[in-house]
């Protein structure tokens, strides 16, 4: 073995002991941390010159060429206090718990709205009708994430400014960012406003045209305050209120469903009087939202000031974050406006039906997104390397151990869950499209983890550039498929597109973990992968009675995956993965 490596070995090794001995979090046994620091060690090790590479270890230079060739993790510890304290806090795992059980409430409670409201308005409005009415939920939400990323980065900013008491940057980062959300958000709706009768008139088989235009002019009035709550909503999770923030989100979700049925039981079924009532909805959540943060305002922030200086700044940074927020929702929902342009307004409800059951599942991975984008921001600004291949590991694990028997049951039960829920002929016309989406959002949720690391670590670029080079293959495999299959069609389009992104944001958010794309190919990970592929064959089966007792062995292994996966605790009373 050449010198050099052997020398580069020792010093990651020595620096191994320091974090054991310091206090820092490496949680693994002695083989599972040689087996992680190696492939790093080798992968570095190829892309740099030895003499460049023993130059980097005695000085601890970024260990690559460019910054964009592989993220600078290495193993250092925390020096400045208040980083540290920060990180301590953002690590624990009872507060990373707690978290997430608060936002998975905020987004999931109005399910149980949904269950009951959504055969109402089905059977008030009509199918043609409510096809419509998931349209303008669609623009709507699409709009709402047309933020410029702003959101994000301002959670970003303001949590660094936190942790590293520099509170006087707050006041001119949150009036910045403040100022050029507003704008947006009269941009956004200015553009819905004048384009609400062309795409009213794309949607055929719809009763009034007009209507649906009046509609969509009702959310183009909710604009500014949708846009300008992510913003505000960046603030308080930058600060951790999380409770305060899903005790304003579970009631407009709620409002989201109850709403409507509302309007349709005490006055008449318009959809335009439906839109008006989310459009006051979208304006009373955005002053809480403001209420909220003045509350947690504290001395020496600043003045709220625009600061034209953060204006570049902030552009930047969260300019490869808008590509995203703006692909990925129009592949999202690009399903359902071709469907209706190329079929029916009937045709959208048979499908955005299921895809409305399935998609709420995606809460699940939502909620833990939003306090691993801190968690992950934390280990890599100190390099903990081994950390955060071990947040990453055990969050996909715990994904799956949770989605997949949910999802397997909705595939197996298809049909009898919506002949319960809607009717016996809704459920022949939607039963096959369930089945392909339980699949294809199990698939789906396991990317949150990826997408998530990949942007804490400030390459939004990359996820970006994923969503550019899917948008046009997807566009048009969705045509194709819609054009000769329908709505059966789209539902294996998006399963496509689903199975694909998931693949490309794995293998790209390994070099953010320190290693190569097929270092996550592990035995364990291919096993799951075909453990997951042979619960959906239960929906061979003919009977109820055989289909129940297939979906109970699913979560009994379920189950058994998790404990075999869990962390155990050691004798320091850290917890440790198992290995591999």
């Amino acid at each position: 073995m050449p010198r050099w490596l052997v020398d580069g070995i020792a010093e990651m090794l020595t620096e191994l002991i320091l974090h054991c001995e310091g206090g820092a979090t490496v949680k693994t046994d002695t083989r599972g941390s040689l087996r992680a620091l190696l492939p790093c060690l080798l992968a570095k090790a190829r892309n740099d010159p030895p003499a460049r590479f023993r130059r980097a270890l005695r000085s601890g230079e970024a260990l690559t060429r460019r910054e964009d060739r592989l993220p600078k993790i290495h193993m250092e510890r925390t020096t400045h206090p208040a980083a540290a304290a920060a990180f301590t806090q953002i690590r624990d795992g009872r507060g990373i718990a707690r978290d997430t059980a608060l936002n998975a409430a905020g987004l999931g409670l109005p399910l149980l709205a949904a269950v009951v409201c959504i055969p109402v308005l089905i059977d008030a409005l009509g199918t043609a009708r409510f096809g419509v009415l998931t349209l303008v939920w669609a623009i709507s939400s699409y709009f709402g994430l047309f933020d410029l990323g702003l959101g994000r980065v301002l959670t970003q900013q303001v949590a660094v400014a936190i942790a590293l008491r520099e509170q006087h940057r707050i006041g001119g980062l949150v009036g910045t960012s403040m100022t050029l959300l507003l704008l947006l958000g009269l941009v956004a709706g200015m553009i819905m406003w004048l384009g609400a009768e062309p795409m009213a008139a794309l949607v055929r088989g719809q009763p009034d045209a007009g209507e649906t235009a009046r509609a969509v002019v009702a959310m183009a009035v909710a604009m500014p305050p949708v846009i300008t709550t992510s913003g505000l909503r960046g603030v308080l999770e930058a600060r951790r209120a999380f409770l305060a923030i899903n005790a304003i989100r579970l009631p407009l979700g709620l409002l989201t469903f109850i709403g409507p049925v509302a309007v349709v039981m005490l006055a008449e079924p318009r959809l335009d009087w439906i839109a008006w009532v989310l459009c006051a909805g979208r304006w009373i959540g955005a002053l809480a939202h403001v209420v909220a943060v003045g509350v947690g305002t504290q001395r020496g922030m600043g003045r709220l000031a625009l600061r034209r200086e953060l204006v570049r700044t902030l552009a930047i940074s969260g300019g490869w974050m808008t590509v995203s927020n703006v692909i990925g929702p129009l592949m999202a929902y690009g399903d359902r406006f071709l469907l209706g342009a190329l079929v029916s307004a009937g045709a959208v409800a048979y499908y955005a039906t299921p895809m409305e059951i399935v998609i709420k599942l995606s809460i699940v991975p939502a909620a833990l997104a939003g306090v691993l984008f801190p968690a992950f921001a934390a280990k890599i600004a100190a390099r903990q390397a081994l950390g955060s291949q071990q947040l990453f590991r055990r969050s996909v694990h715990w994904l799956f151990c949770v989605l997949w028997p949910l999802c397997v049951g909705l595939a197996l039960f298809a049909n009898e869950l919506l002949a319960l829920w809607i009717n016996a002929g809704f459920a022949r016309a939607s039963a096959t499209l369930l089945q392909v989406f339980a699949i294809g959002i199990l698939v789906n949720c396991l990317a949150h983890v990826p997408y998530t690391l990949i942007q804490s670590a400030g390459h939004a670029r990359t996820t970006a550039m994923i969503h550019l080079a899917q948008f046009p293959f997807f566009m048009l495999t969705l045509w194709a498929l819609i054009s000769h299959f329908g709505a059966i069609g789209a539902a294996l389009a998006w399963l496509m597109r689903m199975t694909v992104d998931t693949l490309l944001m794995f293998g790209a958010g390994a070099r953010f973990l320190c290693l190569r794309p097929v270092h996550l190919l592990t035995r364990s990970s291919l096993g799951v992968v075909a453990l997951g592929a042979t619960g959906f064959a239960g929906v061979l089966l003919p009977g109820l009675t055989a289909r129940a007792v297939w979906l109970i062995a699913v979560f009994a292994a379920s189950l058994h995956l998790y404990m075999r996966c869990a962390p155990h605790r050691t004798q320091n009373g850290s917890d440790s993965l198992p290995s591999e």
